[in-house]
């Protein structure tokens, strides 16, 4: 894939907001930052599991990309790559506990726009992140 490519893919992860804050700063004096930012995300998206592909593993799974906006958190564990912005994951309404099924990233745009893709998210399993907020 190209640098053009890769900031494309990543881009369909990420909210309008965010997407036209990170395009800026690919353009700024900071761009090594955010290419360094496409390499990392691109690559994450490209290995990480498909759908159903993570099946059985339950609360062992970790989780590919982090969102969070307030209280909320949303754990992608298996990405659609037919293109479909829907995907598999844990969320968590800061409630203690988590729910898992399909998250529609179009669908989490509109309703949450100040939702933020996470650059620095370390995984961790989901049984960690259910201690942490259970």
């Amino acid at each position: 894939m190209t640098n053009q490519d890769n900031i494309k893919t990543i881009l369909k992860f990420m909210p309008q907001s965010q997407a036209l804050c990170f395009i800026q700063g690919l353009r700024g004096n900071e761009q090594s930052y955010f290419k360094d930012i496409v390499d990392k995300l691109s690559n994450v998206i490209q290995q990480a599991p498909s759908i159903y592909e993570t099946d059985g593993q339950g609360d062992s799974t970790k989780p590919v990309l982090h969102y969070f906006y307030n209280n909320v958190d949303i754990y992608i564990t298996e990405i659609d790559k037919s293109g479909y912005n829907e995907h598999f994951g844990y969320t968590s309404l800061g409630l203690g506990y988590f729910e898992a099924g399909y998250i529609n990233l179009d669908y989490i745009f509109k309703e949450l726009p100040l939702i933020n893709l996470d650059f620095h998210f370390t995984p961790k399993t989901i049984a960690e992140y259910k201690k942490i907020y259970g």
